[in-house]
């Protein structure tokens, strides 16, 4: 039995051109060479997420999942469901997407042949999860305009258009601007409850860095909460600016913490989320928590040096938007 499964999905734009025999040969090959055994499966759709789900359950000790941030996301949960957080069994992800938020995080190049020549070389590393009601994610979630793009994405993202999924992201992230309603929340940490009206919440797993949607620690064991207020038009767009010139800690309207752990409570009883890139409904209060340690993932090279000295103030926001 190999001691390692590669599940790719061969929908992802980064592949589908090629043949699968061709594929198969080099993931093998990047493998074999390290001395390990891999098998590839390569599938698409509900066939692609059974194939993680099989693994996840029953699956060698270490699980690769080729495919975007979303995916990924879905691998993770099912680990988590399967073998507890903290469990031995490790994660190891292939770019396939269109953004590829966490595997740029641990440090994966872009490629296919390169990211398999990192992977096979990586050793196991223990990072930190988050959960909202419960609901595992591992970099971003997202309620208000977050939420918006999301939605909007998977509308434009079925439209069939060349460079399709570049064309969705932005789409619906000027869409989102003007369909956001502004959102009357309470936010309780540490002891500490505050009233806000915002129309953009989101929450990463520990602190963004100073000039994206990466971070440079994986194991802070920490939340950090963004939210944008302004019921204007004209301040919404400032906000996008800023976001695309990567300003938003300049803008005073944007305000950042890190917590270990959040309640939001809305006088709605369900609110819209992005988690991952995915759009889910919650009902309130939705409660935000960290998970430290909760995840092995195989991460190429050295532990990156912080970018934020411990106990500052939390990173600015990067200029792309994050659910992509």
């Amino acid at each position: 039995m190999a001691d390692t499964i590669v599940i790719l999905n061969e929908h992802a734009g980064t592949i589908q051109d090629r043949d699968p025999a061709e594929i198969r040969a080099i993931v093998e090959g990047a493998f074999s060479e390290r001395g390990r055994s891999a098998e590839v499966i390569l599938a698409e759709g509900n066939a692609f997420l059974q194939a993680i789900d099989e693994a996840a359950r029953s699956g060698p000790p270490t699980v690769v999942v080729g495919g975007g941030d979303g995916s990924v996301g879905h691998a993770i949960r099912k680990l988590v469901a399967a073998n507890g957080a903290g469990a031995e069994r490790t994660l190891g992800v292939l770019p396939l997407g269109t953004m590829n938020l966490f595997a740029k995080t641990l440090g994966m190049p872009a490629d296919l042949e390169g990211s398999l020549a990192a992977l096979a070389a990586a050793a196991p590393r223990r990072i930190d999860l988050a959960s909202v009601n419960g609901r595992v994610f591992h970099t971003l979630a997202g309620l208000g305009y977050f939420a918006e793009v999301a939605r909007g994405r998977a509308q434009f993202r079925g439209a069939g258009l060349p460079f399709g999924r570049f064309i969705a992201v932005a789409r619906s992230s000027l869409r989102a601007f003007s369909r956001a309603g502004v959102l009357q929340l309470t936010l309780e940490t540490a002891g500490e409850s505050r009233e806000i009206e915002v129309y953009a919440l989101l929450a990463s797993n520990n602190r963004l860095s100073l000039t994206g949607f990466d971070r440079p620690q994986l194991d802070e064991g920490l939340i950090e909460i963004h939210f944008a207020a302004g019921a204007e038009l004209a301040s919404r767009m400032q906000a996008g600016l800023d976001l695309l010139a990567g300003r938003w800690r300049d803008n005073p309207e944007i305000e950042s913490l890190a917590v270990r752990r959040a309640v939001i409570t809305s006088h709605r009883p369900r609110l819209w989320l992005s988690v991952d890139g995915e759009l889910t409904r919650m009902a309130t209060p939705l409660v935000l928590e960290s998970l430290p340690a909760a995840l092995s993932v195989l991460a190429p090279g050295e532990e990156r040096a912080p970018a934020v000295a411990p106990g500052s103030p939390s990173s600015r926001p990067p200029g792309r938007d994050p659910f992509s």
